[in-house]
């Protein structure tokens, strides 16, 4: 989200965040095939075994409590930076891409 509109609408971007930190908190404390029990059948393509399986190898690229990880920041820029013409590490000031601000006040309430 941008900045401009994430100041316009802090209530929104508060609720947004709070369902972010629900949801993670559900993957991270369920099992694959548990997660997949409260998903529509279509998400599966036909192939329930093989999304319990892909979902159960991507588990860890969630964070458990929706707070940006250290060094986080640091790795998409390094991916962006290999596929994205113009983008580079000293092209970004990674310190305004992202708050933890709206994830801290989600877990406080």
């Amino acid at each position: 989200m941008e900045t401009s509109w994430i100041n316009a609408h802090p209530d929104t971007v508060q609720k947004l965040a709070n369902a972010f930190v629900r949801t993670l908190h559900f993957i991270a404390t369920h099992s694959a095939d548990e997660i997949a029990n409260h998903v529509p059948a279509d998400y599966y393509a036909g192939n329930r075994a093989l999304y319990v399986e892909a979902l159960a190898h991507g588990k860890a690229m969630f964070t458990p409590d929706g707070r940006m990880p250290k060094g986080g920041p640091e790795t998409v820029l390094a991916v962006l930076a290999r596929f994205m013409d113009g983008v580079s590490a000293g092209s970004v000031d990674l310190s305004r891409t992202y708050t933890n601000t709206f994830v801290d006040r989600a877990k406080a309430g």
